[in-house]
C-alpha cells in the first residue's frame, strides 16, 4: 500500500499585513448593532468583538466610523474571518452568481454546462424534462485555523435538485402529486436583487387533494389552500427521481442512471477535490483580495495538493476485541472472535434458553418460519452467519412461539391486540416483531412498530423489529449477522468488549445525543436528549448506564442525576477509594455553552470532596460540517474488468489530523467501507475540545473516540459515530416517539430493562 498522501478542501489564505485600521463603538444592545449594520452595509463590515463593534471600512479611502483603532490579525481571527467572508461575497456576486445564503456564502452554478442532468434529456420531450435541473451548489465557509494551522476558506459542494414547473403544469402532464410537499412564495415580501429566487421559496405542506386550480393541504402550519399555480414541488431526490420517471416514460430509467454517475463525478472524493482545486484557482487569479482598507489576502490551493501545503497526520489502529475477562481470546474482527471463541460472558449469561415470541401477520406465517429457522441454526454453507444464533452465542437452545394474526403490516390496533395474547401466553424474555416499509411514516397509536414496542418493553421485554422486506432477500446471512448480534445485547448479553489502555486514573465516558421528534415534517419538534454512560475496568470499555429521555431543556438535571447514580454504582462496583482520581469524559451533540456546563461542574464540586483529583473534558462529536478529508495516493479497491474502482481518493479508516490545540478530524469511512463505485466520499469524524475542559489531551480523546466507533452492538460493521453519541441518539429517539403512544411507561428502561440494550 502506498503510504497516504493527505489532502483537504481546505484553501488556506496569506495576509497581506498583520494589522488593519477601522472604528470601535460601545456595544448597548443587539438593536444598535443590526441599526449600525444596516446603515454601514455599502460600506463597512460591523461585527460585535470582545471590546465593543468594530466597524472596519472595506475601501482604504472610506472614512472611520467609531473611534479609530488599530486590530492585529493574530487577535481578532474572528474578526478577520468575518472581513474574509464578507470579501468572498463580493467576489461570487461580482462573478455574477446570485445567493442562495450570504453568510457564509452559498451560490448555485447555473452556467452553460453546468446542468448534470441536461446531458441525459437533450432532444427528449425537451418542453417537461428541459426545466428539470441539477446544478453544483457551492459554500465557502471561512476558518480562523485549518489543518495547515493557517486561516482559510472551506469549499463545500452539494447537488442542487430544481424542478422549475409549477404543480399546475405537473398536474397537467398528468403527475400525480398527492401527498407530495410543496413549496410557494411569500407575495408580500420584498424580493432582494442578490438571491436566488430558489431561496424565496419555503415548505408550506403536503398536498391532500386538488380542488379545481387548488391545492388543499394537510400537515400545513399556514394557509391549508393555495394556487396549484403558486406552488412547486420540493426538490427532494426521491420526489425529483418520480417527476423524471413520470414525465420521461420509458427513458427514465436510463436518464437517472446517467445522472446519478454525473452526480458522483461531481461528489466523489475525485470530483469534490478537483472542484476544490478549481475554487482555488479561480480565487488566486483575482490576485490580492481586498479584505478592509490597506489589507488584502492570497488564496493558496487546497492543503495537501501538488501545490499546496503540506500536512502530516497520525494512523489510528483498528481496536483489538476481546472475548474473556482475562483477556487470552482476542480477535481483530468481532465476527471472527464471535465465531471462534463465543461471547465475552459465555461463563456467566444466564438466559441460555431464551423465550422468543415471534408476532407477524398471518399473511407472512410461511417466510419468516423460514426466517426463524435460518436465524436460529444458520445458513448451510455460508461463512457469514453460518452457526446461526444458537451455536454462534453458545446457547442451549430456544423455546419460541409464533403469534401470527389477521390484519396489514400497517394495522396498528391488530398488532396491539397480537402483542397482548403473546403477553398472555406466558413468561418472554424477547420479541421479534414483523414490519414492514409500508407503516415507516406512520406516528404514534398509528404505528404498529412503536406499538409493539410499547406493548412488550411496557412488560419488561425487550424488541427486535424485522421488515418483512429483509425477511424476503435472497442473500439473509449479513443482515442475520447484525440481527443476532443486537438480539444477544437486547437479551442483556455482552457479545464482545474492547481493549482500553489502562490508566491510573478512574475513567467515565458520558454520551449525550438527541433527537427532533415530529409528528409530522412541518410541526414542530420536540428535542429529545438521550444519556449513555461507558466505563473503563480492568482494560475493557462497558456499557454500565442508560438514562430516560429528557426534554431538551430538562437534560442538565437528568445528566445530573444520572451521572450520580452512575458513579455510586461504579464505585461500589470497583471498591473505589478516597483519594482516587477520576476522570469524566463528555461526548455531547452539539457545542455546549458555559451554562449548560454549570451541571458537571456542580457534580465535579461534590466528586472533590471524596476523590483527590476530578478532570474533564466536553468534546463536541459531529458529522454535520463541510470538511472533507482525501487520499491523493487512494487508488481504490475492488476495480473488475474496464470497471470503476470503489474509493478512489477516498482515505482509509483511522487517519487523524489535528486542526490547532482542541480539534480533530478523524477519517471514519475508508474505501471498504463504501456500497459502491459511485458512492460520495465519507464524512470524517469532527472532535472539538470546549475550552473550559480540565482535560485537554486531543490525541488521546481522539484514539478514544475512534475505539467507540467499532463497539456498536447493533450490526458487525462500525460505525461513523463513537456507540457513546450513536446509543444516546437511538434513545432519545425511540424514547421520544414512543411518548406518544397511549400508556408507555418511560420508567419502565430504568427498572425491567436497565440490563438490556433495547433500543439497538
Amino acid at each position: 500500500m502506498n503510504p497516504p498522501v493527505l489532502a483537504f478542501n481546505f484553501l488556506p489564505v496569506r495576509f497581506s499585513a498583520e494589522e488593519f485600521e477601522g472604528g470601535l463603538i460601545k456595544f448597548e444592545s443587539p438593536e444598535q448593532l443590526a441599526d449600525l449594520r444596516a446603515k454601514l452595509a455599502d460600506s463597512h463590515v460591523v461585527a460585535k468583538t470582545r471590546t465593543g463593534i468594530a466597524c472596519i471600512p472595506v475601501q482604504a479611502d472610506t472614512d472611520a466610523h467609531g473611534t479609530p483603532t488599530t486590530f492585529q490579525t493574530r487577535d481578532h481571527r474572528s474578526l478577520t474571518m468575518r472581513l474574509i467572508q464578507e470579501a468572498l461575497l463580493r467576489s461570487v456576486l461580482g462573478w455574477g452568481y446570485k445567493l442562495r445564503r450570504r453568510s457564509p456564502p452559498v451560490f448555485v452554478s447555473r452556467l452553460a454546462g453546468r446542468d448534470l442532468l441536461e446531458p441525459s434529456v437533450r432532444g427528449r420531450r425537451q418542453e417537461a424534462l428541459g426545466r428539470l435541473h441539477v446544478y453544483p451548489e457551492y459554500r465557502l465557509d471561512g476558518r480562523t485555523i485549518g489543518p495547515s494551522n493557517h486561516p482559510g476558506v472551506i469549499v463545500g459542494v452539494k447537488s442542487r435538485y430544481e424542478i422549475d414547473m409549477t404543480v399546475d403544469e405537473l398536474i397537467h402532464q398528468g403527475l400525480d402529486v398527492r401527498g407530495l410537499y410543496v413549496l410557494s412564495e411569500d407575495a408580500t415580501s420584498k424580493p432582494d436583487p442578490r438571491m436566488d429566487h430558489h431561496a424565496a421559496r419555503r415548505a408550506v405542506g403536503a398536498v391532500d387533494h386538488v380542488d379545481g386550480t387548488d391545492l388543499v393541504l394537510r400537515d400545513a402550519p399556514g394557509a391549508t389552500r393555495i394556487p396549484a399555480s403558486n406552488a412547486w414541488l420540493e426538490s427532494r431526490r426521491e420526489t425529483f427521481d418520480d417527476v423524471v420517471r413520470a414525465l420521461a416514460g420509458a427513458d427514465g430509467a436510463r436518464i437517472l442512471k446517467e445522472l446519478e454517475q454525473k452526480t458522483f463525478d461531481l461528489l466523489g472524493a475525485f470530483g469534490r477535490y478537483e472542484g476544490a482545486v478549481n475554487i482555488a484557482s479561480r480565487l488566486g487569479r483575482l490576485g490580492h483580495l481586498q479584505v478592509a482598507g490597506d489589507l488584502s489576502v492570497t488564496i493558496e490551493p487546497p492543503v495537501g495538493s501538488s501545490n499546496g501545503k503540506k500536512v502530516s497526520g497520525t494512523y489510528y489502529q483498528s481496536p483489538t476485541f476481546q472475548f474473556d475477562q482475562a483477556g487470552d481470546k482476542t480477535s481483530r474482527s468481532a465476527d471472527r472472535g464471535l465465531d471462534e471463541y463465543g461471547p465475552f460472558d459465555v461463563e456467566f449469561f444466564a438466559k441460555k434458553r431464551p423465550r422468543i415470541a415471534v408476532v407477524t401477520p398471518r399473511a407472512h406465517k410461511g417466510i419468516v418460519e423460514t426466517f426463524l429457522s435460518k436465524f436460529l441454526h444458520g445458513i448451510s454453507g455460508e461463512r457469514t452467519f453460518g452457526l446461526g444464533f444458537i451455536r454462534k452465542y453458545h446457547l442451549s437452545g430456544s423455546d419460541v412461539s409464533l403469534h401470527p394474526f389477521d390484519g396489514a403490516t400497517t394495522d396498528a390496533d391488530a398488532y396491539r391486540e397480537a402483542c397482548r395474547r403473546a403477553l398472555l401466553s406466558g413468561d418472554i424474555d424477547l420479541a421479534i416483531v414483523i414490519t414492514s416499509e409500508a407503516q415507516a411514516h406512520l406516528t404514534g397509536d398509528n404505528s404498529p412498530y412503536l406499538v409493539a414496542k410499547s406493548a412488550f418493553m411496557g412488560q419488561g421485554v425487550p424488541v427486535q423489529d424485522v421488515r418483512i422486506e429483509t425477511v424476503r432477500l435472497s442473500k439473509l446471512a449479513y443482515p442475520l449477522n447484525s440481527i443476532a448480534l443486537a438480539c444477544y445485547a437486547k437479551l442483556g448479553g455482552i457479545p464482545f468488549v474492547i481493549a482500553a489502555p489502562r490508566a491510573l486514573t478512574h475513567e467515565l465516558v458520558i454520551g449525550i445525543g438527541s433527537a427532533h421528534v415530529k409528528e409530522s415534517r412541518l410541526t414542530a419538534p420536540e428535542r429529545v436528549v438521550g444519556i449513555t454512560t461507558v466505563f473503563s475496568a480492568d482494560g475493557n470499555y462497558l456499557l454500565s448506564n442508560t438514562s430516560r429521555e429528557a426534554d431538551y431543556d430538562d437534560y442538565p438535571r437528568e445528566l445530573l442525576r444520572s451521572l450520580t447514580d452512575c458513579i455510586d454504582l461504579i464505585k461500589n462496583r470497583n471498591a473505589w477509594q478516597k483519594g482516587d482520581e477520576l476522570r469524566l469524559i463528555f461526548h455531547v451533540f452539539k457545542p455546549l455553552k458555559d451554562i449548560e456546563a454549570a451541571a458537571v461542574k456542580e457534580l465535579v464540586e461534590r466528586l472533590t470532596q471524596t476523590y483527590a483529583k476530578v478532570e474533564f473534558a466536553f468534546v463536541h462529536v459531529s458529522t454535520e460540517h463541510d470538511w472533507v478529508m482525501f487520499d491523493r495516493a487512494s487508488a481504490g479497491v475492488n476495480r473488475g474488468a474496464g470497471g470503476r474502482a470503489k474509493g478512489h481518493y477516498v482515505p482509509e479508516r483511522g487517519h487523524a489530523v489535528p486542526i490547532g490545540q482542541r480539534e480533530l478530524l478523524v477519517s471514519v469511512g475508508g474505501p471498504m467501507d463504501l456500497k459502491s463505485a459511485l458512492h460520495g466520499v465519507p464524512k470524517p469524524l469532527l472532535l472539538k475540545l470546549h475550552r473550559q475542559s480540565t482535560f485537554t489531551d486531543i490525541e488521546y480523546l481522539g484514539r478514544q473516540a475512534f475505539r467507540f466507533t467499532s463497539m456498536s452492538w447493533r450490526n458487525m460493521y462500525p460505525s461513523r459515530i463513537p456507540v457513546t453519541i450513536l446509543y444516546s441518539d437511538l434513545i432519545a429517539e425511540l424514547l421520544g416517539q414512543l411518548r406518544h403512544v397511549r400508556n408507555w411507561n418511560a420508567d419502565v428502561v430504568t427498572t425491567k430493562l436497565r440490563s438490556s440494550r433495547w433500543f439497538l
